[in-house]
């Protein structure tokens, strides 16, 4: 009798250790999903305050070559890309570790 309630408990623990990693993976997936949205919203809020800085400069520019606005010709369409995009378009270590994410299929599990 002695030996079937050890067994017992023996299952019991193994389980609830089991829980508790369980519990623990879901908690580390969790926290690496929260960290994945932070990288991604702080690289498109990088992106969108270099569209600014363009268009800035490109006030400048024209500014200081009085009225020449020839450069406006590039720098306005790529400013105005660069802030109302959804689209990855600065090329960073972010976006070669996402680009290599989807291209090889599979999550990366490096430290940030």
């Amino acid at each position: 009798m002695r030996a079937a309630y050890k067994e017992y408990e023996d299952s019991y623990i193994n389980g609830y250790a089991d829980a508790l990693e369980d519990m623990r993976r879901w908690q580390q997936a969790k926290r690496q999903q929260a960290r994945e949205r932070q990288a991604r919203r702080w690289y498109f809020l990088k992106q969108r305050a270099l569209g600014a800085a363009v268009l800035v400069f490109t006030v400048l520019a024209v500014w200081i070559l009085e009225g020449d606005a020839t450069i406006a010709l590039i720098t306005v369409p790529l400013g105005l890309a660069l802030v109302f995009s959804k689209q990855m378009l600065v090329v960073n270590e972010y976006y070669f570790r996402t680009e290599e994410r989807a291209t090889h299929g599979r999550k990366d599990n490096t430290a940030y």
